[in-house]
């Protein structure tokens, strides 16, 4: 398998496959925020640096662009889990009632409202680890892995048992390039919960992005084997097969999450294959299931223009 379809995948999706899922090291944030990997944490937490406090500032101050309280209120009004949330957090506003709320908005894309509540954690109980483990994710969502790599270090020092922390610390190492120390923060978040697939998951992708075609299958089987329903896991499968040429695989895992996402992730497929006429036609199918989630209707267009432009019969571009 060469990289250049996992290249090719990243770029006709932006980022990832929907449904499926992140060189320059910073002089001063990684050889400050190291930590033993014996299982013992370091004498004392990493603090952040002048660097790291300076990025942090600039950026809340440059995006701050607080969601009308109308919007928030619809979101609330609109998602029980929310609401119970905060129903719950005005009863007992503890540290742990911050992060529940916290997790509900960033898993909603309220990523302002999220980091406010981490930090409301924070200033509770400042050694809580799951609260600073949310505010790496939390940069990281936002597009700025590299000013959650100093959270991401301090949650594995409140909680070296985490394996949670170890995988968010593996998605930031990664989002920077820095590929190798990832795959060894994913191991170690697998080692810590061997029940756990998503470590076995984000390896696989890390493989299929490395154009390690066989490790990555092997990758995905275990985290599978592990978690039978872990959607990741099957779609960065379907990915590398349909790296190695296997279609009717890759057809059959991304399958799993239904219809729409199935004809939505071949649409992909195709359009990193170069074959716009067939992109076209599996966007046409997402788009006939009338899920919100999926922007089909624009990808078939964008398919097809494409098609007029450069039609090109198939097979991975070759270099």
């Amino acid at each position: 398998m060469r990289s250049s379809f996992a290249r090719a995948v990243l770029l006709a999706v932006g980022v990832c496959v929907h449904a499926a899922c992140a060189n320059h090291r910073p002089a001063s944030l990684a050889d400050r925020f190291m930590l033993r990997r014996d299982g013992n944490a370091a004498v004392q937490p990493p603090s952040p640096t002048l660097e790291e406090a300076i990025g942090k500032t600039r950026q809340l101050m440059a995006q701050a662009h607080p969601e009308p309280k109308a919007k928030v209120e619809t979101l609330e009004s609109r998602d029980p889990a929310l609401a119970k949330a905060l129903s719950d957090l005005q009863a007992s506003p503890t540290a742990m009632r911050h992060v529940d709320v916290a997790e509900a908005y960033r898993l909603r894309g309220s990523l302002d409202q999220a980091y406010e509540h981490y930090m409301r954690a924070l200033h509770a109980d400042s050694h809580l680890a799951v609260a600073y483990d949310g505010l790496a994710r939390v940069w990281r969502d936002w597009g700025f892995p590299g000013l959650g790599l100093g959270d991401a270090h301090r949650a594995i020092f409140y909680d070296p048992r985490s394996a949670t922390a170890e995988n968010t610390l593996g998605t930031i190492l990664q989002a920077l390039g820095r590929r190798k120390e990832a795959r060894h923060a994913y191991g170690a978040a697998g080692s810590l919960d061997k029940t756990a697939g998503y470590p076995l998951s984000n390896l696989c992708y890390l493989s299929f992005v490395e154009g390690k075609a066989s490790q990555a299958i092997g990758e995905c089987r275990g985290a599978i084997g592990r978690d039978p329903q872990l959607m990741a896991a099957h779609n960065n499968l379907a990915l590398t097969y349909a790296a190695i040429g296997r279609l009717d695989l890759a057809k059959q895992e991304f399958a799993l999450a239904g219809p729409a996402a199935e004809a939505y992730n071949m649409g992909i497929v195709h359009l990193a294959r170069r074959e716009y006429a067939r992109a076209a036609e599996q966007f046409d199918r997402a788009s006939a299931e009338k899920v919100a989630a999926f922007d089909a209707d624009s990808r078939a267009r964008d398919a097809r223009r494409l098609a007029n432009v450069a039609p090109i019969t198939g097979g991975v571009e070759k270099q």
